[in-house]
């Protein structure tokens, strides 16, 4: 194992004020920084993806220049840190608040839209109302056509479905207040499957006696009601066949209660436990688990293991998105929930600090270009949260880990090629080292 007096000297100090300073880790917190740090990883993944070397600089999607710029002239960049230690972040860098092609951006955004939303579920509960979650989908069949035309054809499904006199008998004036909407797309073995989760703000008798079966759905005469004007709307615009009524009505549009929707979506969250509100924010930060069902920001972690038909299916995505807004709230909901109407913009969302960030250090621009041309810059963010807690140590913290980093070839493949760094450096890069 190295030791401090085989370290250069300006290494010492480091090694003597922190790396044996006592202290109690987060586990929970510091897989959460480690999570949060992979996703800068598939930021790099993303922006080599969707780079157009025949385009001109700019022209190329903004998310290309996520993290790689200052956002104003300066020599320093102040290094943000959670105070549980649960995630880092820089400050005076650029961010593209992409929610689609981003999955840095997607997080912070994410998290902004879901504060929103669980206000807005909170002031219609507390008044007396009850919030629905209705999920539209339609056969997986259809998935095989290209993205940007399924997206179409369901936004206009969408459109046919609620101005149908059915969807207006039973949910509206007077029963519904407004719904809010999010595009969730995922990709499995028939290609790409987009559907619509809706929030529906509502009375608690919305959908007339409805009784809840053993896996949470909700079924009433008119939730059957709704399913047959959903068939029939996919049907109009091509999204079906008479042959595939039966699999819509059973599968086509799903109605579930707040608070077992709650523990239904709980899978999908970076948390284990997510309230209702997440299920229809979060999906865009979720990298999914496997070939089924899986969500876009997969297909990076396929990419950067050198699958083409991932990469090509990425673009495709961030292409047919790019656009679009995440949310969607009926006119006028926020005012009747006594909500601010103006809200900020993706962009302000990922540019923003966290109430539970504070500042802990600085680095250069010239550090910066030093990371993301090693690609470490995710390390260096879970580097920050898990031992950068101490004020009185933390720059010497960072200018250790920037000066370990200097020591590796520019996009390097894993090798480690420096000849000394911390001992805290070496065992956060590499598990193993003290057994060496």
């Amino acid at each position: 194992m190295t030791t401090p007096e085989k370290l250069p000297s300006g290494f010492l100090g480091i090694n003597a004020k922190s790396i044996h300073a006592p202290r109690t880790p987060n586990t929970d917190a510091v897989s959460r920084a480690k999570a949060k740090g992979r996703l800068h990883d598939l930021l790099r993944v993303s922006q080599s993806v969707i780079y157009d070397p025949a385009a001109a600089k700019e022209t190329q999607h903004r998310t290309c220049w996520c993290q790689r710029a200052l956002t104003s002239p300066g020599e320093t960049l102040g290094v943000r840190r959670n105070v549980d230690g649960s995630g880092a972040s820089l400050a005076g860098v650029s961010t593209c608040g992409s929610v689609w092609a981003c999955p840095v951006c997607s997080l912070k955004v994410c998290m902004q839209r879901q504060a929103e939303v669980a206000d807005g579920m909170k002031a219609h509960v507390g008044n007396g109302g009850y919030v629905w979650l209705m999920t539209n989908t339609f056969p997986h069949e259809a998935g095989e056509r290209p993205l940007a035309d399924m997206l179409a054809l369901q936004a206009k499904a969408m459109q046919k479905f609620q101005n149908c006199r059915t969807y207006k008998r039973i949910l509206g004036k007077g029963v519904r207040a407004g719904s809010i909407k999010a595009l969730e797309i995922t990709l499995g073995s028939h290609g790409w499957h987009p559907h619509t989760h809706s929030l529906v703000f509502a009375t608690p008798d919305a959908f007339g006696d409805v009784k809840e079966g053993d896996t949470g759905r909700m079924a009433s005469r008119l939730i059957d009601e709704l399913k047959r004007a959903w068939y029939e709307a996919l049907l109009k615009v091509g999204l079906c066949e008479p042959s595939q009524l039966s699999d819509v009505l059973d599968h086509g549009l799903d109605v579930r209660g707040g608070q077992y929707a709650a523990e239904y979506v709980a899978k999908f969250g970076r948390d284990t436990k997510w309230g209702l509100s997440r299920e229809l924010t979060m999906n865009a930060a979720k990298t999914g688990g496997g070939q089924k069902g899986a969500h876009p920001f997969q297909l990076l972690e396929w990419a950067a293991a050198g699958d083409g038909q991932a990469a090509a299916q990425f673009r495709e995505y961030v292409t047919a998105f790019t656009g679009r807004r995440m949310l969607t709230w009926t006119p006028g909901l926020k005012a009747a929930l006594g909500l601010d109407e103006l809200e900020q913009s993706d962009e302000e969302a990922a540019a923003a600090q966290l109430p539970e960030e504070e500042v802990v250090g600085a680095i250069s621009a010239a550090d910066l270009s030093v990371l993301t041309a090693r690609s470490m810059l995710g390390r260096f963010l879970a580097f920050v949260s898990e031992y950068c807690y101490d004020p009185a140590t933390a720059q010497a913290d960072i200018d250790d880990f920037m000066a370990f980093a200097r020591e590796h070839e520019r996009r390097a493949s894993g090798a480690i090629s420096a000849p000394y760094w911390s001992a805290r450096t070496r065992k956060f890069y590499d598990p193993e080292a003290e057994a060496k």
